[in-house]
């Protein structure tokens, strides 16, 4: 009987020694294998125009790819040429990044009806951009394409409310986050190929 007690004495010793290590070795195996979003990335939030300097910023960086889905990009009624103002200073970004070879594409919305204003903008606009190298494409005309969304080399997000306008950039007030996630991005990428089906 007092061997009993002896033995169990013992494995209880034992397993007071390896139960914390089995519990963190336990704790890191669940790590790994859920890679949890907080180890993941990081964010901020860009309210009104600062936006802009941000944006441009991580295009003038960007290496290998820059793909954005917006409901309008509008460079009517500017000089385009002024970088003064925001839209003209977005679109020397990205057409610079297309000419250090960034596959620049942007997805624009493409409404159904004739009369729509983000047609003309965003046709006026694909127009331009072409001739600079940059891809243009248009979402499927049967459901409306509200994204203000960017992702740069496979791993920093743009999103929020801001459009590619003046009245965006400038005169409305507009809240947007930076993130920078490969896991996010890769969401991303499978959303770009579903709106374009």
């Amino acid at each position: 009987m007092a061997r009993d007690r002896k033995n169990y004495s013992y494995l209880i010793t034992i397993l007071k020694i390896i139960s914390p290590v089995l519990f963190a070795l336990f704790v890191l195996i669940t790590n790994i294998i859920s890679k949890p979003d907080t180890m993941d990335g990081s964010f901020k939030i860009l309210n009104n125009d600062e936006y802009i300097s941000s944006f441009v910023s991580d295009t003038a960086r960007a290496e290998k790819s820059i793909t954005c889905a917006l409901f309008m990009y509008k460079i009517d009624n500017y000089n385009i040429k002024n970088l003064e103002e925001p839209v003209p200073l977005i679109t020397s970004a990205l057409i610079n990044a297309a000419k250090r070879n960034v596959d620049v594409t942007i997805i624009f919305e493409k409404s159904g009806y004739k009369d729509d204003l983000s047609n003309k903008y965003n046709e006026n606009t694909a127009t331009y951009l072409e001739k600079y190298g940059i891809n243009v494409l248009f979402d499927n005309e049967s459901k409306k394409l509200h994204a203000k969304l960017c992702l740069i080399d496979d791993k920093i997000i743009y999103t929020g409310s801001h459009n590619f306008t003046y009245s965006a950039m400038k005169r409305n007030s507009e809240s947007s986050v930076r993130i920078v996630s490969k896991n996010e991005a890769e969401k991303i990428k499978e959303y770009f190929t579903k709106i374009q089906e």
